[in-house]
């Protein structure tokens, strides 16, 4: 049944107060069910859905062990304000390290490792005509809020697989076997969230999300990995800025002291 939102199906596998619970979740995740906003009450949810109220009542207490909503006598039901999540964008890795100083946990689920022919113009920035292609999702206290699509040159690490990642960090893995990542450019940019990223990070299709983009260089300045990550809508990034001379003031700063110099000898 399609419904304003989304699609339950009693075909599908998925029990449906967990379908309804997801639908609502993506609701509130992408903003369009903002904190503060109530939620539509149950008998309204029921004609939504096309489900018993046993259903709805199930998926509500999905949102409420969530701490995604509360449910007041007299109130009906709320959405509650989630916490942000921060990153650093300026800084390669380490992102196990920058979750668990904000006192969350980061867990990663590998979707997918293959090998393949690698596109043209990451073949060449690899270096390697061949590349491992690793899709992953990270989630923050069991919820997800990166899907990620990184591409390795395959000279470089043919051994990796998923017995050896393990769902641990990436970079990690790479310093055991003798690749040393350093850092290299970052590009980040808006962009409407796919069918695929949508359904990874529990939003709507087409909800904002921050894309991250960028390769990884080893200490040699070798590039060791492509990728992009696409982010939940509530990410925050930190940035680090600071305010540097123009050229034109560097070079009369230059030219003073070398004046000083001279008057001085």
């Amino acid at each position: 049944m399609t419904t304003a939102h989304g699609t339950v199906s009693r075909r599908s596998s998925e029990p449906l107060y967990v379908q309804v619970a997801g639908d609502l979740e993506g609701q509130i995740r992408s903003g369009n069910r903002p904190p503060g906003s109530p939620l539509p009450a149950e008998q309204a949810l029921q004609e939504i859905y096309g489900v018993s109220r046993s259903v709805v009542r199930q998926a509500l207490d999905q949102l409420a062990q969530r701490k995604l909503i509360s449910r007041e006598q007299g109130r009906g039901t709320i959405v509650l304000p989630f916490d942000h999540y921060r990153r650093q964008a300026q800084r390669a890795g380490g992102l196990r390290q920058q979750i668990a100083a904000l006192g969350g946990e980061l867990s990663t689920r590998i979707v997918s490792l293959d090998v393949e022919d690698a596109p043209p113009n990451i073949a060449a920035v690899l270096s390697d005509d061949k590349a491992w292609r690793l899709e992953r999702v990270r989630s923050v206290d069991g919820e997800p809020v990166i899907h990620m699509i990184t591409r390795l040159p395959f000279s470089r690490v043919p051994k990796l697989s998923r017995e050896r990642l393990n769902g641990g960090s990436l970079h990690d893995w790479l310093r055991a076997n003798g690749v040393m990542p350093q850092g290299g450019p970052r590009h980040l940019h808006a962009a409407a969230a796919s069918d695929v990223t949508a359904d990874f990070l529990r939003v709507e299709r087409g909800s904002p999300v921050t894309v991250l983009e960028g390769e990884t260089r080893d200490t040699s300045g070798q590039a060791i990995e492509v990728f992009t990550a696409w982010h939940h809508p509530r990410t925050v990034f930190d940035l680090d800025a600071e305010v540097t001379q123009s050229d034109e003031a560097s070079r009369a700063e230059a030219l003073l002291r070398e004046i000083k110099s001279i008057l001085a000898t």
